[in-house]
């Protein structure tokens, strides 16, 4: 056997970790490695919100060993104990690096890691709907368990320690580009919730038994300490550390405290109630008198994300957490030992300590909150420098304390393992701080897609909240919610809120974006659970507005608006703005019945920016009806007042024609009158002139609400004025109605014609008087027929009457006629012919003849005699007032223009009593109401 060959039995009978104090446990992979791999030196730390990582600086006589066989796999670091125990530290392998080698001896460094910190390498983004922080950790947790076997097989996790009543379901919680790890500590840091990692129950189990069971790890998590257990290691000496000790004891003890913050003030705006919700916590610690007093001006206020919490309560426990992540550092213990079972989340009972010892056994109860693990196998002293070599040339350095680099390098065996670590009394709550500027992930603005359910095109609630579906989320994820979060429904998300550039009470500008719109979402404070609608995006099936349905971008550029879609059909409503140079023009439009207000450069739709002119102006125009309607008056006119100068209802021109009007119709009227003509009526054409001049006082109220008051009735005008004339023609009929006068004056003539009848009728008689020309009656065919039905018929001229016909005869007949000259002469005929005169009388002729007595009978007019007497018909609203349903006993009330009032009520058919007169009266009709 050669020299090679010596060292190398040499080293393979030594690098057997049988019965070293270190020793590596690799589960089911332990008879494959057991014998090829020993760890000469461990460096591990484990903590309170940290996790684990340490480094296992190994040894073997092979140097091919793959790495790749390590990566993954799950590994005990078992540390025997004072009391020969085997005390575990539990993780994944997650780094694998081969050092130098001489030939015989190689070099080998693994990193060990627990499950949530392997994790961190694991970025996702993935929403979790209605479900508490507990709930969301039990679900993740489980996936990874579900998706990777090996991780199954060497981890588990505990929530047993936790209260989970304490915390609200989430509406919704993102996990936003972050991995899961950050994201698991995000929600717990901001809950108040503690955790680390510990040996698995099962783990414990198989060392204390010698099984080759699997090494596994558990993740704890912890709202309550007292609800955690004690430490195997339980009541540790505090002596010096020493080979002649039969206990591993704590040789280093370090109280410290710190000032921290004395107040928490926490704020949060509750938008569904528009207030702020308030929440603070004082500290009870004594920080003595100078430290008490500067610990009340530290406080820690902050501006909390919007609807921090489910409720007053709970947003008060979450203020309450942060006052206990300060009190958690307000004073701790850093030490050292040799205790090889200590552990992090457990308690131990220190003794022996001259101060400690003197406390109450309660205060001599420390929970360990991070924990640092250096420690060597003790190898013959030649094979450990060999080592040692390979280490530096590696350039591993040990980062040992000196105690055991001095020990490792001499013959002696002393200690070969040593730790640091801090604890806080046992009680003192373990919550983690949160930091919303540090804890929170970078969020960026992100796009989503609008969704409802099924057949909806728009959904909100009744704060304008939409759903939306983050786009590029992994089904697979969301799986355990039935999909919701990529099912393309209203439960991919909670309602999110939409800005607006105006939001008031009842008032603002809200367009909710429709389901199937893509929208720009941005998280208020930087929180990846509070995101909201920044805007609406375009997008290829998206495209942008195309104004009356023609066109398009870029060849109508220069248009712009508001453009809506009919739900379930494609017609629109839009507000469009065109800018073409030299071309501008606004629309407010409906596509139902083509209702379109146009003003401005007219054009049909554009296409490619060109669209054919229409005119210039305004245009109010649709295929249905349309009504104009003013409580205060209407003022339409064609005389201008370019670039709107002016009052609202100038109008100087109309009154100036109007004041023609009224004086040319009062003065014709008058002269009327005083000619033996009635005179004209002008009281109505006055008071309409009047408030026609005093117009303006109603066009305005100083800006008071024009509903608060009823407008005045002599306001409610509507007025035309022409410049160059008007025209209103119609095919069928016309109609003009007054209540009272209707009044048609005519600075030059006043012509009516028409293509066959022309029919006047008054109720109260009917003048004619003409000053000028005369008055000329004509019937071009037909006879003229005049009548005086109860009165006298007079004729009378002051230059002569008279009376012909170029055929048949003038018939004049009367009970008596009698013809009468001005000097008295006269012919009387009826009972006989009599004449009379003071002068001669002259009988002219070529013959005459005499005979006895004769008569000739003329017909006789006849005219009716019948009263003006009439009775009403009450009835309801109908088509007509023929069809309509009578108004039977319903009460009523006549008042005539004579004064006279006659009340009753209507019989079954509707009618009321007969209102009986000789002559037309003006009456009003009056519907009582019945008395309650």
């Amino acid at each position: 056997m050669n020299l090679a060959d010596a060292l190398q039995a040499f080293a393979s009978s030594a690098l057997n970790q049988s019965n070293r104090a270190i020793r590596l446990h690799w589960g089911k992979a332990q008879s494959t490695l057991e014998q090829v791999l020993v760890v000469q030196r461990i460096d591990i730390r484990e903590g309170l919100y940290t996790g684990i990582e340490g480094h296992l600086t190994c040894l073997s006589t092979r140097s091919d060993l793959p790495l790749n066989t390590f990566l993954g796999l799950p590994v005990a670091v078992r540390l025997v104990t004072d009391r020969g125990a085997l005390h575990e530290i539990c993780g994944l392998i997650t780094d694998a690096r081969a050092g130098q080698s001489d030939g015989s001896l190689a070099t080998y460094q693994l990193t060990i890691r627990d499950a949530l910190s392997v994790l961190e390498r694991r970025v996702n983004t993935r929403i979790f709907r209605s479900k508490s922080v507990p709930d969301i950790i039990d679900t993740l947790l489980k996936e990874w368990q579900t998706r990777s076997p090996a991780l199954a097989r060497a981890f588990d996790f505990d929530l047993a320690a936790t209260d989970r009543s304490r915390y609200p379901q989430r509406e919704m919680t993102l996990q936003f580009n972050e991995s899961d790890a950050d994201f698991i500590r995000r929600l717990c840091r901001r809950e108040g919730i503690a955790w680390f990692t510990a040996a698995g129950k099962r783990a414990q189990e198989t060392a204390s038994s010698g099984d080759a069971g699997l090494p596994i790890h558990t993740l704890v998590f912890c709202d309550d300490p007292m609800k955690l257990p004690q430490a195997s290691a339980g009541i540790v000496r505090y002596h010096r550390e020493a080979a002649t000790e039969e206990r591993d004891g704590i040789t280093l003890w370090s109280a410290s405290q710190h000032i921290v913050s004395g107040s928490v003030q926490r704020a949060s705006a509750d938008y569904k109630h528009g207030a702020m919700d308030q929440s603070s916590q004082v500290s009870i610690l004594d920080q003595g008198e100078a430290g008490n007093d500067l610990a009340q001006l530290l406080s820690d206020s902050f501006i909390d994300v919007p609807h921090a919490a489910d409720s007053s309560d709970d947003y008060q426990r979450l203020a309450t957490a942060r006052m206990l992540s300060h009190e958690l550092r307000a004073a701790s213990v850093e030490g050292s030992s040799g205790v090889r079972d200590l552990v992090v989340g457990r308690w131990f009972e220190l003794t022996g300590h001259p101060d400690v010892s003197q406390l109450p056994p309660e205060q001599r109860q420390f929970m360990v909150t991070r924990l640092h693990h250096r420690g060597q196998n003790n190898l013959p002293k030649a094979l450990n420098e060999r080592a040692q070599r390979l280490f530096d040339s590696s350039r591993w350095s040990s980062g040992l304390p000196d105690l055991i680099t001095q020990s490792a390098t001499s013959a002696t065996e002393e200690t070969r393992y040593q730790n640091s670590f801090s604890c806080v009394r046992r009680g003192v709550a373990l919550t983690p701080t949160y930091d919303p500027r540090i804890d929170m992930p970078r969020v960026h603005p992100m796009t989503a897609r609008v969704v409802g359910p099924k057949n909806e095109e728009v959904h909100c609630d009744e704060l304008g909240r939409i759903k939306v579906q983050l786009l590029g989320l992994n089904p697979e994820d969301h799986a355990h919610a039935q999909g919701a979060g990529t099912s393309g429904t209203d439960a991919d998300s909670a309602y999110v809120r939409v800005s607006s550039s105006w939001a008031g009470n009842g008032y603002g500008h809200d367009t909710l974006p429709r389901v199937g719109m893509e929208v720009a979402l941005d998280f208020l404070n930087g929180d990846p659970d509070k995101m909201f609608v920044t805007g609406v995006l375009h997008n290829g099936p998206n495209k942008p507005a195309t104004f009356n349905h023609a066109g398009g971008l870029p060849g109508n550029r220069f248009l712009s608006g508001m453009k809506t879609k009919e739900i379930q059909a494609n017609r629109y409503n839009q507000l469009r703005f065109d800018d073409t140079p030299g071309q501008i023009s606004s629309q407010l439009a409906s596509e139902h019945a083509a209702s379109e207000l146009n003003l401005g450069y007219l054009t049909q739709p554009r296409t490619d920016g060109n669209g054919q002119a229409r005119g210039e102006g305004a245009e109010l125009r649709t295929d249905a009806a349309a009504s104009l309607r003013a409580a205060q008056g209407i003022l339409l006119t064609t005389y201008a007042r370019n670039k709107a100068a002016g009052q609202m209802l100038d109008r100087d021109e109309l009154n100036e024609l109007l004041g023609q009007c009224t004086e040319l119709f009062k003065s014709l009227g008058d002269y009327a009158g005083q000619h033996g003509g009635q005179a004209a009526d002008s009281g109505g054409q006055s008071a309409l002139a009047g408030a026609f001049r005093n117009w303006d006082a109603g066009s305005t109220n100083g800006g008071q609400d024009s509903a608060a008051s009823a407008p005045s009735a002599a306001h409610a005008i509507m007025a035309f004025g022409a410049a160059t004339g008007s025209v209103a023609v119609t095919p069928k009929t016309q109609l003009n109605y007054a209540g009272e006068n209707i009044d048609q004056v005519a600075q030059q003539h006043l012509q009516l014609m028409s293509g066959q009848r022309f029919n006047a009728t008054a109720g109260q008689g009917m003048q004619l008087f003409s000053r000028g020309t005369g008055i000329q009656a004509i019937a071009g065919e037909g006879p003229v027929l005049l009548q005086a039905q109860n009165a006298a018929l007079t004729a009378n001229a002051q230059k002569g009457v008279k009376i012909s016909t170029n055929e048949n005869e003038v018939l004049i007949t009367a009970p008596t006629i009698r013809l009468v000259a001005e000097d008295g002469s006269y012919i009387k005929i009826g009972g006989g012919v009599t004449m009379g005169t003071q002068g001669d009388i002259k009988l002219l002729s070529a013959s005459h003849q005499w005979g006895g007595p004769s008569t000739q009978q003329a017909a006789k007019t006849s005219f009716s005699n019948a009263p003006t007497d009439q009775r009403f018909r009450l009835h309801y609203p109908g088509e007509s007032a023929e069809t309509a349903p009578a108004a039977a006993n319903q009460s009523y009330r006549i008042t005539l223009d004579d004064g006279r009032v006659i009340e009753g009520k209507s019989d079954a058919n509707g009618l009321t009593e007969l209102v009986k007169d000789d002559a037309m009266r003006i009456l009003k009709i009056d519907i009582l109401k019945p008395a309650l």
